[in-house]
């Protein structure tokens, strides 16, 4: 018999950094010049110059859609947990029962920070009267002004909402935010108190407009509606230089990341229109990932490391001095020792995932490791790429079915596929008995009617397969799984359930 102890170590807050997160809508990485030399990119001389002092994420992973990415940065944890996976609907909203970023800074009230959201919300749904003051309610932002709809109608004729007070505005939707955030850091900076402030623009976001003149430099009538988005990007990045003269660089630590990938009427290659925004590809789902502050060593570096949009939750609260809550289950991960250069964050796969409560066949779930990567539709169906070799993924290696893998490739699949059965709210079931007898290793398990079940087999705890020729057999809302003769010398034995 083996016992297994574990130590908990209460985590203690330190004196932290202010915390400037800056969020850009439908960013992807085709779309910015440090992530795609060969595209043709709007200048970004302010975006850039926070990567030559700081770490640029080259692996850094979003949801393929806003909401869901927003919520996973709010919360700390993923689409399945909160129940928001797609696009806020009825069906697909955040609740109170989430404890969420400001929350938790509210709970430590003692450390005397401030917490503030500027700009694009989209993480309720209903009426504008009752969506109004959810930023501040069921987000739990002590101060909130922006626009908390998916998209405005306007860049210059918009509603906006600050702490539940609706109004319109005609400033330019980016303008209008930094100037809102810009004189909310420096009232923190003058009363000398630690702050936290979520940026959110809406740019460069649809509909493709024309920025005000000073902001960009594509004229008065660009051509089409990839020169609108680049004008767009330009504005907000100009827009960025102006947000960051109110902060101190000596004491902020600064994030800047898109929320989901570019839409497929812009994108560039190597990704194109099926591989865009609202898609579980590469182009939807990488985006942009850079911070600066002074957490971080040895600036002007690049970092291959498995980042997800999640691990912003941690980060921020530990880059504040702010210690994590113990009360929820957590995805999210500190990326604060790749920022230091005096570790990594223990991850060795990326889950993303798609899912619309009232459309259960759309979307679907990913998982990818340092090489490979598993595309699982809702609809039963499954891609299989090898990013390293293939990064638009052009070449689905499961064309031919499983049988057609050359032995390596079905090894990595069947990996993914064991692993991705992790990322679910559907209860792993414990062993109810095992035997062995003359029919071979019996595993019996409670029976899910509501999800796959299938007996695994695997030599390490780290590479497993299917059980070839497994019996299976009901009962009494059992299931008994059967490994046949000959049984291998050693061996481990799993269950996975799988979402129908």
């Amino acid at each position: 018999m083996k016992l297994f102890i574990s130590l908990a170590l209460i985590a203690t807050a330190t004196a932290g950094n202010n915390v400037l997160l800056i969020i850009a809508d439908d960013y992807g990485v085709d779309a910015h010049s440090l992530y795609n030399p060969g595209g043709t990119t709007a200048p970004t001389p302010n975006i850039n110059t926070l990567a030559a002092a700081g770490i640029r994420f080259t692996s850094a992973y979003a949801c393929p859609v806003c909401s869901p990415t927003r919520a996973a940065i709010l919360t700390g944890r993923l689409g399945f947990r909160t129940g928001v996976g797609d696009v806020i609907s009825a069906s697909n909203t955040l609740t109170s029962a989430e404890l969420t970023l400001p929350e938790v800074i509210t709970q430590n009230s003692h450390l005397g920070i401030a917490a503030a959201s500027f700009g694009k919300w989209h993480l309720s749904s209903g009426t504008p009267n009752a969506v109004r003051s959810l930023p501040n309610t069921i987000g739990g932002w002590p101060h909130y002004a922006g626009a908390t709809s998916g998209a405005l109608t306007d860049y210059t004729n918009w509603t906006k909402t600050t702490n539940g007070v609706t109004s319109t505005s005609t400033t330019y939707a980016t303008t209008d935010v930094v100037n809102d955030a810009s004189a909310w850091i420096s009232a923190r900076n003058t009363a000398g108190q630690q702050w936290l402030a979520w940026v959110a623009f809406n740019a460069p976001h649809t509909p493709f407009h024309i920025p005000p003149p000073h902001l960009h430099s594509y004229g008065s009538n660009p051509a089409n509606n990839s020169l609108k988005y680049s004008a767009a990007v330009e504005a907000m990045d100009t827009e960025i230089g102006r947000l960051l003269l109110s902060i101190d660089p000596a004491t902020t630590d600064i994030i800047f990341i898109g929320d989901n990938g570019t839409p497929g009427q812009v994108i560039q290659s190597p990704y194109n229109n099926a591989r865009a925004k609202d898609t579980l590809y590469e182009g939807g789902t990488r985006v942009p990932c850079i911070v600066k502050g002074p957490s971080v060593t040895s600036g002007g570096r690049t970092d291959s490391s498995l980042v997800h949009i999640v691990d912003l939750f941690s980060t921020m609260l530990d880059l504040a001095g702010v210690p994590l809550p113990a009360s929820v289950t957590l995805d999210s991960k500190s990326l604060k020792p790749l920022l230091s250069n005096q570790g990594d964050i223990s991850r060795t796969r990326l889950y993303v995932e798609q899912f619309d409560q009232a459309a259960t066949t759309t979307g679907g779930r990913v998982l990818r490791d340092d090489r490979y990567k598993l595309i699982r539709f809702n609809n039963a169906t499954d891609q299989f790429y090898d990013i390293l070799a293939d990064p638009a993924e052009a070449f689905n290696l499961l064309a031919g079915g499983i049988a057609a893998l050359h032995e390596t490739h079905q090894m990595h699949y069947f990996r993914l596929r064991f692993n991705l059965g992790r990322y679910t709210n559907t209860t792993i079931p414990s062993p109810l008995s095992h035997s062995l007898d003359a029919h071979g290793f019996e595993l019996v398990v409670p029976e899910n009617t509501a999800a796959g079940q299938t007996m695994w087999q695997s030599a390490d705890l780290d590479f497993w397969k299917p059980v070839s020729g497994a019996g299976r057999s009901t009962s009494s809302g059992k299931i008994s799984f059967t490994c046949p003769h000959p049984l291998p010398d050693s061996a481990f034995f799993s269950i996975l359930t799988e979402p129908l």
